[in-house]
Formats: structure tokens, sequence, C-alpha cells
């Protein structure tokens, strides 16, 4: 009715990104030369780490631009500027991890010939 949506607007895209989390982790410790459970609980760890510092710099973020123009509207209530920035956001949080954490590539038999073990 206003044209703004206040606060963060969780959606359900927002809550299958946020319980895709383990996916991800598994994604991410997919490339790690041997399967260990506690390797995948920290890969898990650090993408929801990464999910929460880009929520907080997302909402700092709409303390400057989240401002509504409309005088009828008091200046303190924060808005989203666009539908989806909490989606975008939590994609942010997601695939930062990939970005930033160096994975080593799984030995296959191919590579494997001619060395020693």
């Amino acid at each position: 009715m206003t044209g703004y949506f206040f606060g963060l607007n969780f959606n359900n895209l927002d809550y299958f990104a946020i319980s895709s989390i383990p996916i991800f982790g598994m994604l991410l410790n997919s490339k790690r030369m041997e399967f260990k459970t506690a390797d995948l609980i920290k890969d898990v760890l650090i993408i929801i780490l990464f999910v929460i510092i880009t929520i907080a710099i997302g909402l700092y973020i709409l303390t400057y631009i989240g401002k509504p123009d409309n005088p009828l509207i008091p200046q303190y209530l924060i808005s989203e500027p666009f539908f989806l920035y909490s989606t975008i956001i939590i994609g942010i949080g997601i695939g930062l991890p990939f970005l930033f954490i160096n994975r080593t590539e799984k030995l296959d038999e191919i590579n494997e010939i001619g060395t020693k073990k």
C-alpha cells in the first residue's frame, strides 16, 4: 500500500536459501581430499557465519538507504529499497565462502599413477 518493505521481509525464497545451507556446506566440502564430519560441520558453520555477517552489513546499509521519503512514514522506520533485498544479501553470504576459502582438489586414480603412498 505504501510501496515500502519494512525491516527485513523474509519470504519463502529466503527460508529456502537458509535451509539449503547444509547443501552448500557439502558442496564446499566436496573438494577436500578426505571426507571428515568435523570438516563438514566447520564448512557449514563458516557459511552460517558469512550469512550472519552479510545480514548485519545489509542492515547497516539499510540505515543509510532505507529511510522512507514519504513524510507520512516516520524516519526511524527502516525499509528495504527493493523486494528481494534480503534474498540477495543471504545469497551473497552463501557465495562468499566459495570465493575466499582455498579448497584442495581430490586425487583421482589417474593422478595417483606413479606416486607412492
